[in-house]
């Protein structure tokens, strides 16, 4: 594994231009942030924030090994990504409000017809009537461009999602909870993209939880999802609306002071109300393992199975399985190290109007390893450095969808 993380980025010492720019943003992200003056309070009401990320790329577009872009942009590019927002967390009796807002301004070096500014947020409500019966109302916006892991063109798509959301739980004993929301979201692409298109939905849902003393739970909740895609895609045979109907069992469970598991097993069925072919349905969830064997180093383990959406001429929709593990140590108080790796498998299933035998058994083998570090001097500034590999593997022979991809990066944030 080392042999081969060090032969992934063993490029970069002949890309002097590259690390020439990442030691320049590491210079300035030193002296813009280490030179202010003001710092935040942890009990301060409001919070500002100022930051940076300076990210090379060797493969941008995720394309296959010798494949250049086929218009606009080179394979490799540099992305200054600045940021500032405002934090708000205020407590009021049994009530708490909270407001997060961020600014983006994404810039590339090379492909400069990505680039592009978002406003996020977030602004919720922790209400509580009684001590027993509380929930949250809570709206959000993230703005991001959407990635080129399925996307055959090196053209900007941005994706806008808004979602609204209202929840409770009431347990008149703490033993046995009543739960219940509503959520509404919309998911808008600023560009065409037939294999997962814009479309909204409201979702409503009940479900029960048992909670044990020792703060361990298991609960159970039926959700029912009513939403619409942009318009009727004829040709892609994609209706205009949609129903889902979906159960999910959930549980945490502390094994030691050390070591805790939470774990879910659901089952989703999607119908489409124009299109009989697009319906499909299966099992999701995971398991996630969570062990301190110090008290400076943590393991996490996780296994899942995620059911998405993908309407293409030959399927219908994806299963994601992946293995993921992910240690973190904690090298002094002031200093964190971290690393992942994680293997997945993604099966495209389902029917499509048109499947061939090049692609209707199509399934990607992904594999994902990286290093972090990061240095907080104090508690209102941090700042690291990060190296990450991907690599996809795809028997679909109709299209080469194989690729390799390395990232380099530093960062830095301020709170004042």
């Amino acid at each position: 594994m080392l042999h081969r993380f060090k032969k992934s980025f063993v490029g970069y010492k002949h890309n002097k231009n590259a690390l020439k720019k990442l030691a320049l943003a590491t210079s300035c992200l030193l002296l813009q942030l280490v030179a202010t003056p003001v710092y935040a309070d942890s009990d301060d009401t409001i919070n500002f924030l100022i930051g940076t990320d300076y990210s090379h790329y060797d493969n941008l577009f995720l394309l296959p090994d010798g494949v250049s872009p086929s218009a606009n942009g080179e394979r490799s590019d540099n992305v200054l990504r600045t940021n500032f927002g405002i934090k708000v967390n205020k407590k009021y009796a049994l009530q708490v409000f909270k407001f997060d807002y961020t600014h983006i301004d994404n810039k590339y070096d090379n492909a400069d017809f990505l680039n592009f500014n978002s406003n996020n947020y977030k602004a919720a409500w922790l209400w509580s009537l009684t001590p027993s019966l509380t929930g949250n109302l809570s709206s959000e916006r993230k703005v991001d461009l959407i990635p080129f892991t399925d996307r055959n063109s090196n053209t900007q798509n941005i994706r806008t999602v808004e979602m609204q959301k209202f929840d409770f739980d009431w347990s008149p004993h703490h033993v046995w909870h009543l739960l219940g929301g509503y959520t509404k979201l919309e998911s808008t692409n600023s560009q065409t993209f037939v294999q997962e298109t814009s479309f909204k939905f409201n979702a409503a849902e009940v479900g029960v939880k048992y909670s044990f003393a020792s703060n361990n739970f298991i609960a159970l909740k039926f959700r029912n999802r009513d939403g619409e895609n942009d318009s009727i895609n004829s040709s892609n045979q994609t209706g205009k609306e949609f129903s889902e109907n979906e159960e999910e069992l959930s549980a945490l469970w502390q094994l030691s002071g050390k070591s805790r598991v939470m774990a879910n097993l659901g089952y989703n069925s999607h119908t489409d109300d124009t299109f009989a072919l697009r319906d499909y349905s299966g099992y999701f969830g995971g398991v996630n393992y969570s062990w301190d064997p110090s008290a400076k180093l943590n393991i996490g383990v996780s296994l899942t199975r995620k059911l998405s959406s993908y309407q293409d001429s030959a399927s219908s929709y994806t299963v994601n399985d992946v293995l993921s593990i992910k240690p973190t140590w904690a090298l002094t108080s002031k200093i964190a190290l971290g690393g992942s790796v994680s293997l997945s498998k993604r099966k495209f299933l389902g029917d499509g109007p048109s499947p061939t035998l090049a692609t209707s058994s199509r399934v990607d083998d992904g594999f994902t390893y990286g290093v972090q570090a990061t240095w907080t001097p104090r508690s209102t500034m941090s700042f690291g450095v990060n190296l990450q590999h991907d690599e996809r593997n795809s028997n679909d022979v109709f299209l080469n969808r194989d690729f390799s991809s390395n990232t380099v990066g530093v960062n830095g944030q301020l709170t004042f």
